[in-house]
């Protein structure tokens, strides 16, 4: 037990501004491939992942050259398994007015119960 009787400032810290805050997947930067098509191991945040990337890379080139219709993709797998990092990065590819908003599947099944009840999906 310590006999000192130094005092402690206690102080309130202040929350971090939005504008300062590191979002998920801050570090991706674009799908790391080359001029052909081919992924970089490790290029543009991503370790790993080539047959996803370069699989993306052909979906940005259908989507600029407008061989694509609709107006949104759906990725579907088992949690941690990079959908989020390779949706944020195809849409870094196809520039800064494509906007990015990732929803989880239970946000997805809610919206959609709420469109049915509006008669469309």
């Amino acid at each position: 037990m310590s006999t000192s009787n130094e005092k402690m400032k206690i102080e309130q810290t202040k929350s971090t501004p939005h504008e300062k805050r590191v979002a998920t997947h801050s570090h991706i930067k674009g799908l790391g491939l080359c001029d052909d098509g081919t992924a970089e191991p490790i290029q543009s945040g991503f370790v790993g992942q080539e047959n996803a990337r370069e699989a993306s890379g052909i979906v940005v080139e259908m989507i600029k050259s407008k061989s694509m219709a609709g107006r949104a993709l759906l990725f579907a797998g088992a949690p941690g398994t990079g959908k989020t990092a390779i949706a944020l990065a195809i849409a870094q590819e196809l520039g800064p007015k494509v906007p990015f908003r990732p929803i989880v599947g239970s946000e997805k099944s809610d919206w959609i119960t709420y469109q049915g009840n509006q008669g469309s999906v």
